[in-house]
């Protein structure tokens, strides 16, 4: 009878390993899903970054370090691998956007050109888009983080070596 119940326990404690493991690793791929579709989303927007930049060298009151450096970051965001790193480079590019279309609104001919006005609409949707992106990206790694955190699940979290994600953030 004692050992029918020790063997009750230990397959009930296997089962919840087992579930805990399968939650692990799903919520991981869901994280590393999402974060696929946000890199997407960013490689996206980064297509805008030179026809943003020859614009902007058009403009008088924009400087050529400025384009110079809108150009660098492209690279940089390309080829930048740790998430903090990369969310700050996107973020200056966000600002740099913003600069350009700021600055482009005390020009009229500029309002009025048709090549202009798709660009921005263009820059406009991909930032919406990647917006999307980087709410689901961190939704998947504020549940993830959860579970990871969470007593006692945290201690095999660790056991099995399921790391904690970091957020995805375009904010200064």
């Amino acid at each position: 009878m004692i050992s029918g119940c020790l063997m009750g326990i230990m397959l009930a404690v296997i089962a919840a390993f087992a579930v805990a493991y399968l939650k692990f690793t799903s919520l991981d791929k869901a994280v590393k899903t999402a974060w696929l579709r946000l890199d997407g989303r960013l490689k996206d927007r980064a297509q805008y970054i030179s026809p943003v930049a020859l614009q902007a060298a058009n403009m008088p009151d924009i400087q050529r370090p400025f384009v110079y450096h809108l150009q660098a970051l492209k690279d940089e965001c390309q080829h930048s691998t740790a998430i903090a790193r990369r969310a700050a480079y996107e973020t200056e590019v966000t600002q740099k956007f913003k600069t350009v279309f700021s600055a482009a609104r005390k020009y009229p001919q500029l309002q009025q050109d048709e090549h202009f006005l798709k660009l921005q609409t263009a820059v406009t949707r991909a930032q919406a888009r990647l917006k999307k992106a980087k709410t689901r990206y961190n939704s998947a790694v504020q549940q993830y983080n959860t579970l990871t955190s969470t007593i006692p699940l945290n201690l095999l979290a660790q056991a099995l070596e399921f790391p904690k994600h970091e957020y995805f953030s375009l904010e200064k």
